[in-house]
């Protein structure tokens, strides 16, 4: 009987062998780059999302704080501090806005140093509201006279020199910057002297005289706006004089319009841009639009154009930016619920 014996595969036999799996490889190969260009896709996407929906929230949880005044809201309202020439003081208005004339300069005056200093064509807003987790406190004493300094109980405090604050009941409100803290057992005080510093108080004289049981807090005042400090745009945040402090990188452009309610009904009669709003006081909603970008670049060319509110309310039309990377542009309205409920 013969045996036949295995003598190895033919030229032809390998070469069509190594073109079907070169032929598999290139599918699998192509497979797997699909998916990573999705998956890359769909990642950039969220973040861009992500970025652009925490830079909205963060500015519309601000913007319905602001104006808190207590149960005074009708009432008689006051402050000691020096206002004179610089916006972020001013607690009498909760909400300020700067609109860019896209060139560097705003209208009203930004009157407040900025670093990094406002991209063009970005609107700038300031909201003043109380201090986050930090609890308010009550006076323990009637006041002899509106200039007296504030009795509290010490071991609920926090107070700092140089705080802002506001004391209310529901006949009044006053603002005023803290001189000093004087702890005791177990009340403290509250001194508000005149001068100090950022921006210092004008006069002592708080001008209502409150009774025990008025409520006392912290203000702050926060100002946002889009900045570029080399790195790239983003939204940033200044509260009162701290420094600068990146929010959401990506945030290419911020544009405003303010609901005015100039017959008192509690309804916002037409939006405006902050250049021609007429009474901050009757602002009782914010509209807002912020383009946002992302920081990876992609392998489209973004030829699109983004509108950031109507042209009539003083909003802009951007683009096309002719680069790789993906845009996306978020709109909403912030009642200032203070003012309008």
């Amino acid at each position: 009987m013969r045996q036949i014996t295995q003598r190895g595969f033919s030229l032809v036999e390998l070469m069509v062998a190594m073109a079907i799996g070169l032929l598999l490889l290139a599918g699998v190969a192509s497979l797997f780059f699909s998916s990573k260009v999705t998956y890359l896709t769909n990642e950039k996407t969220a973040r861009l999302q992500e970025n652009g929906r925490i830079a909205v929230e963060l500015m519309v949880h601000d913007i319905r704080s602001a104006g808190y005044v207590g149960c005074a809201k009708e009432a008689f309202f006051n402050t000691t501090l020096d206002v004179a020439g610089d916006p972020r003081w001013d607690y009498s208005q909760p909400v300020l806005g700067f609109e860019s004339l896209g060139d560097g300069t705003f209208s009203p005056a930004l009157g407040v140093a900025l670093d990094p200093v406002p991209v063009l064509d970005s609107d700038v807003v300031v909201v003043r509201m109380p201090v986050r987790d930090r609890p308010a406190m009550t006076l323990r004493t009637d006041l002899a006279t509106s200039a007296d300094d504030l009795t509290v109980l010490a071991a609920s405090a926090q107070v700092n020199a140089g705080d802002i604050m506001m004391i209310s009941d529901c006949q009044a409100s006053s603002v005023f910057q803290v001189s000093a803290w004087v702890p005791g057992a177990p009340n403290g005080q509250i001194q508000h002297a005149v001068g100090g510093a950022g921006p210092g108080n004008l006069t002592a004289d708080l001008g209502f005289q409150y009774l025990a049981g008025a409520r006392i807090l912290p203000l702050q005042t926060i100002v946002y706006w889009v900045g570029d400090d080399g790195t790239g745009p983003a939204l940033w945040r200044q509260v009162g004089d701290a420094d600068a402090e990146m929010l959401v990188e990506g945030v290419q452009a911020l544009q405003l319009a303010y609901g005015e309610d100039v017959d008192a009904d509690r309804v916002a009669n037409n939006y405006v841009s902050a250049d021609l709003v007429t009474d901050w006081n009757d602002v009782i909603s914010v509209s807002l639009s912020l383009l946002a970008r992302s920081e990876e670049v992609g392998t489209d060319v973004d030829t699109a154009t983004y509108n950031l509110l109507d042209p009539a309310l003083g909003g802009l039309a951007l683009g096309p930016f002719d680069d790789r990377r993906q845009r996306m542009v978020f709109t909403t309205t912030a009642a200032v619920r203070n003012r309008a409920l």
